[in-house]
C-alpha cells in the first residue's frame, strides 16, 4: 500500500518570471468557484473551478500567497495539487495603484459597451481586478 505524503507538494511555474520551485507544504487553500478549498496532506482527489483570488500556501509559520485571475485545481490522491492558471503572480509583486487605475478603467468600459462581447470582457476586467483590490486591501 502506498503512504500518503506527510505534506502536499507545491510546485510553481510562473512563465513570465523564469521562477520555478517545487517544495513540500503543508496546506493550500485554493479560491474555488464553490468556497475556499483547503489541501491537506492526505485529501482526497477533486477537481475545483477557480475563481479569481488568492491563493494561499502554508509552509510552516509562513504563509506565500498568490493572485490567480482563473484556472483549475486537481488534486491528486498523493497530495499533489496540480493548479493550472490562467494568470497567477505572487500577491507582493502587484502594483495596487495600477490595480485601481484599471478597475476604473474597465468599469468604464462596463458602463459604455454596447454589444454583448464588449460587455463580457468588461465584466470579467471588472471581476478580476475587483477580487485583486481586495485581495490587496483586505
Amino acid at each position: 500500500m502506498e503512504k500518503v505524503s506527510e505534506r502536499l507538494v507545491f510546485e510553481q511555474k510562473l512563465e513570465y518570471t523564469r521562477e520555478s520551485t517545487s517544495c513540500g507544504v503543508d496546506m493550500v487553500i485554493v479560491p474555488a468557484t464553490t468556497g475556499q478549498l483547503g489541501v491537506l496532506p492526505g485529501h482526497m482527489a477533486t477537481i475545483a473551478e477557480l475563481k479569481p483570488g488568492v491563493l494561499l500556501v502554508h509552509k510552516g509559520n509562513e504563509v506565500t500567497k498568490y493572485f490567480f485571475s482563473s484556472g483549475f485545481a486537481f488534486v491528486h490522491a498523493n497530495s499533489y495539487p496540480d493548479i493550472i492558471a490562467v494568470e497567477a503572480v505572487p500577491l507582493d509583486r502587484v502594483d495596487a495603484s495600477l490595480v485601481q487605475k484599471e478597475l476604473a478603467e474597465f468599469t468604464q468600459k462596463l458602463s459604455s459597451a454596447s454589444t454583448d462581447l464588449e460587455k463580457a470582457e468588461a465584466q470579467i476586467g471588472v471581476d478580476v481586478h475587483s477580487a485583486l483590490n481586495s485581495a490587496l486591501t483586505g
